[in-house]
């Protein structure tokens, strides 16, 4: 499986690449500023289009991640309760019981 995940990850590299090498030319940005005045900028379409594909990764990447700690802490909530309950189980099994309890057991 990771020899696969490698292979495809080249792969998107690579079409990546040729992207950026055919879409070398300028596009403006127009954007405003925190106090809303107009501004303007040059750049290249390839940065245009990678930049918000890369953050676009990161933020998944950062949600993942977080997703993960929160599964391993309830993995390990609940392992730690099976691990109460079948100390509590042992237990159990280990009490003689009473005459009383017993045949009460055996009738049900």
């Amino acid at each position: 499986m990771p020899a696969l995940k490698f292979i495809l990850s080249i792969i998107l590299l690579i079409i990546i690449a040729s992207f950026s090498v055919q879409n070398m030319g300028s596009v403006e940005i127009s954007y405003y500023d925190y106090e809303f005045q107009l501004h303007s900028l040059e750049l290249p379409l390839m940065v245009v289009v990678v930049i918000p594909l890369v953050l676009g990764f990161l933020i998944a990447w950062f949600m993942g991640i977080f997703d993960r700690f929160k599964l391993k802490s309830t993995i390990r909530r609940q392992n730690k309760s099976i691990s109460s309950m079948e100390e509590e189980l042992e237990n159990l099994k280990n009490t003689p019981q009473l005459p009383a309890q017993a045949e009460s057991s055996t009738d049900s």
